[in-house]
């Protein structure tokens, strides 16, 4: 929400002898009188001890030494004589200055409704009155996260439609097949409507093959997000989120977390360090040897909870005050992904019925009946709780988890469910599941990162696969050799027990990553295993190395598979041209040995290719070219491919189509869940963030990312030089699949630049300039160049010099941003 401020420009009305006297009591610093308004016979700025004069100002804005904009500043007469200013929240908010209200509750007037910030301790407001400034210093405890609810924006009214299409076609086959000439084609379609804070969406999908024409709506949802307990609203087809359950899809209502609305440096795991600065102070943060904290902070309380999510191994604190002394202090780090930070929590609440198919004509077709799901996770200075409930008419389900952290010694993680199923055969199954997870980091090199093992009795099943028509199991005829004719096993084939280890070493810049892991199942004498080992590396100039192979067998075969591969990705210039060429030889147990290459290039901002070529032991070989190219409006790709026995041509587009009130119908290539429109008004080809250019409208659409702070600058080497811009740049906090308005303000203004002479040709050095309406139009300089900004075209102007002289003429044949000098003679 903006507040708009009307200012009225006056006339100073001080004599040159107060002006004196306030630049003077400025030290030295020439004060700008136009900004200043309601001045008394005896104006406040000439008091001596006032350091809040009375008044109406325009300053620049800052918060600890940042510009956050330029705004409108009153300071009443009461302010005056409190020797504090007091700033209403909307001020503050459309100023940019955001802190914590509880840290700031016993400076606020319940009577007037604002805050006297500079009574708080070690916060300051310092106004610069000639520099016109206006600077705010608080504490970096007491301010609030970037992407603090109080900054959200839910963006405008509109629709959305992202459109995605492909199609391959074989147009030429060898062995004349009856697919010879069939197309393939699909299309999805993800739609949003935004109405206030709330956004309906849908997803649809259409395609064409051989066997005819199918087009699908897959689901509908409604949803909102709330700030109060940084989560959202479901209402529709929504998916579980939850740390000891398998997640499942299902139509109802939810209410669950959402991790992006905490700043992404807060996300995952890290410590919080907090203290007192006794004066400005750098904080840095390295691990493993790498800063990935560094911040400078005002004098006061600290609290460091923004700290990038840590992997494992010791973290180095070294705080630095102003006078060069160093405080150092080591923490030894170990997280696992069910980790959280002290006070941060994760939790989903749903009620509705699961659904396993994509079709909304399917919503409610399960049959299986309504759910109650309640799911928290909680993090505790060193430990994170995790506790859920599933509650079924026929199915019930419950599991506890404590993740902690253990220092040097690691991180270790152990969660036990239940579950309790009944069937259509009256029958009943109950079985618990239990997970051990470990995570270690032995030195700044090696890193073990997920030691795993999980146990499944044989009766334990997952909602998610919990079906009540299931059959009572395989048949076996006289398992035990006692005579008996048959025996059915109904928990043949289930899970068992899973060991999982992930083990990653660093030697200098080689990355040795490795993993293994291991399934067991009921009722099987042969276990599923595999393994993987991956070496990369860059050498040179960005040359990149890869080496990995994999290896693995099915519980029910006994065939182990196992592949390799080997690449080199090489940077050359070619015209001028940065390109890439990838490079691999690969070998499985089933195809053999093969080879491939690939040469890539991007021409420019619209314009990439790539062409490649390959081939295999079995004489199979391939060779292609695609190109892409994004329009303003729509991203392309055609793609051509020819093996030996077919000749295959394939493309895809997509792109979106954004309709709202303040814009029409605007067509674009960005396809982002959340877009920000942005405006200046008529004016083709200027860019915002590297955006695409305006269109003969002035309207564009910017990439954002949901909660994620972003300021929206302008390009203005793209503005005309007439307009003045009244606005250069934007920060915004949007909403997931908000649609945000810019729009950037300008005046037209007529720019002239002349060289002055008198009657005899000499040149006039010195002196003001006003038009004949009494406006300020500049000074000249020694040269006698007067370079003048108006917002309307003069028609006399008159220069006053300090000897007494006036020299005026009329500017009525001037012309205007011409961007050349312009030889005039005074009258």
């Amino acid at each position: 929400m903006s507040t708009k401020y009307n200012i009225a420009r006056k006339q100073p009305a001080l004599s040159l002898l107060a002006l004196s006297i306030c630049s003077s009591f400025a030290s030295a610093t020439e004060l700008n009188m136009a900004f200043l308004q309601g001045i008394t016979d005896v104006p406040s700025v000439l008091k001596d001890g006032v350091k809040y004069p009375a008044g109406q100002y325009y300053v620049d804005v800052s918060l600890n030494g940042s510009r956050t904009g330029r705004m409108p500043f009153e300071i009443s007469a009461e302010d005056e004589q409190a020797g504090q200013p007091c700033f209403s929240p909307e001020w503050l908010h459309s100023a940019g200055i955001f802190f914590k209200p509880e840290a700031y509750q016993d400076t606020f007037d319940s009577i007037r409704g604002c805050y006297s910030i500079g009574k708080k301790m070690a916060s300051k407001v310092n106004f610069d009155l000639g520099a016109q400034s206006l600077d705010f210093s608080i504490p970096q405890a007491w301010m609030t996260e970037k992407n603090d609810a109080t900054r959200w924006d839910y963006g405008i009214n509109g629709l959305r439609l992202k459109y995605s299409g492909n199609f391959n076609q074989n147009v030429q086959n060898k062995n004349n097949s009856y697919s010879n000439d069939s197309i393939n084609a699909y299309g999805s379609f993800n739609s949003s409507l935004n109405i206030g804070r709330w956004i309906l969406s849908s997803d649809m999908n259409a395609k064409r093959n051989l066997w005819g024409n199918e087009f699908a709506t897959n689901n509908l949802t409604l949803s909102t997000a709330i700030s109060q307990v940084k989560g959202d609203l479901l209402l529709g087809r929504s998916q579980t989120r939850t740390e000891l359950f398998s997640d499942f899809s299902f139509y109802g209502i939810s209410l669950r977390s959402n991790s992006n609305m905490r700043s992404w440096l807060t996300r995952g795991y890290a410590p919080v360090i907090s203290g007192v600065a006794s004066t400005t102070s750098r904080i840095t943060v390295t691990q493993g040897g790498y800063t990935i904290y560094s911040r400078v902070i005002p004098p006061g309380p600290y609290r460091l909870d923004d700290i990038n999510s840590t992997s494992n191994g010791n973290m180095v604190v070294t705080v630095e005050d102003n006078s060069g002394r160093k405080t150092v202090t080591e923490y030894p780090v170990a997280t696992l992904p069910s980790l959280l930070r002290p006070g941060e929590y994760n939790y989903n609440f749903a009620v509705g019925q699961r659904n396993d198919s994509n079709r909304l004509g399917d919503a409610f077709s399960s049959g299986y009946g309504t759910f109650g799901l309640a799911s928290f996770d909680w993090g505790l200075p060193t430990t994170t709780l995790n506790i859920a409930t599933l509650l079924h008419n026929s199915y019930q389900a419950a599991g506890v988890g404590l993740t902690q952290s253990m220092g040097e010694l690691g991180a270790v993680a152990l969660s036990v469910n239940g579950a309790r199923a009944e069937y259509d055969n009256n029958s009943q199954r109950q079985g618990i599941s239990a997970t051990l997870k470990y995570a270690k980091s032995f030195t700044n090199q090696t890193d073990i990162q997920l030691l795993t093992y999980r146990y499944q009795s044989p009766g334990y099943t997952e909602f998610v696969n919990w079906n009540p028509k299931d059959e009572i199991g395989r048949k076996i005829y006289d398992p035990d050799g006692l005579g008996f004719n048959e025996h059915y096993i109904w928990f043949d084939g289930k899970e068992k027990a899973r060991y999982e280890a992930r083990l990653s070493h660093r030697i200098d810049n080689i990355y040795i990553n490795s993993a293994f892991w291991q399934q067991s199942y009921w009722n099987r004498n042969t276990d599923a295993i595999g393994a993987s080992l991956s070496v990369n590396t860059t050498i040179l100039d960005g040359v990149s190395l890869y080496i990995n192979g994999n290896y693995s067998r099915n519980a029910w075969s006994t065939t182990d598979e196992y592949s390799g591969a080997l690449g080199v990705s090489i940077p050359f210039t070619l015209g001028g041209i940065r390109h890439n060429s990838s490079n691999s030889v690969g070998y499985s147990r089933y195809n053999g040995t093969s080879f491939n290459t690939n040469i890539s290039a991007a021409l420019d901002e619209r314009l990439s290719y790539s062409v490649n070529a390959g081939m295999d032991e079995h004489s199979n070989n391939t060779v292609g070219a695609s190109a892409s190219y994004a329009f303003d409006r729509i991203q392309t790709n055609l793609a051509v491919s020819q093996s030996r026995d077919a000749t295959t041509l394939s493309g895809n587009l997509s792109g979106t189509a954004i309709a709202t009130r303040q814009t029409g119908l605007l067509l674009t290539r960005e396809s982002s869940d959340t877009v920000a429109v942005v405006r200046i008004r008529d004016t083709p080809g200027v860019t915002f963030n590297g955006s695409l250019p305006t269109n003969s409208s002035g309207n564009t659409v910017l990439y954002l990312t949901g909660y994620n702070p972003t300021t929206i600058s302008i390009n203005p080497e793209n503005v005309p030089e007439s307009a003045e811009l009244l606005n250069t740049s934007y920060n915004v906090v949007p909403t997931e699949k908000a649609i945000i308005y810019r729009e950037f303000d300008f005046q037209k203004v007529r720019r002239y630049i002349v060289r002055l002479r008198d009657m005899q040709g000499n040149e006039i050095t010195g002196g003001n300039a006003t038009t004949e309406q009494g406006l300020d139009a500049g000074f000249v300089t020694r040269n006698g160049v007067l370079l003048m900004n108006l917002l309307s075209a003069p028609k006399t102007i008159t220069v006053s010099q300090s000897t007494g002289k006036i020299c005026r003429f009329s500017a009525v044949g001037l012309k205007e941003n011409i961007g050349t000098v312009q030889e005039v003679r005074c009258e």
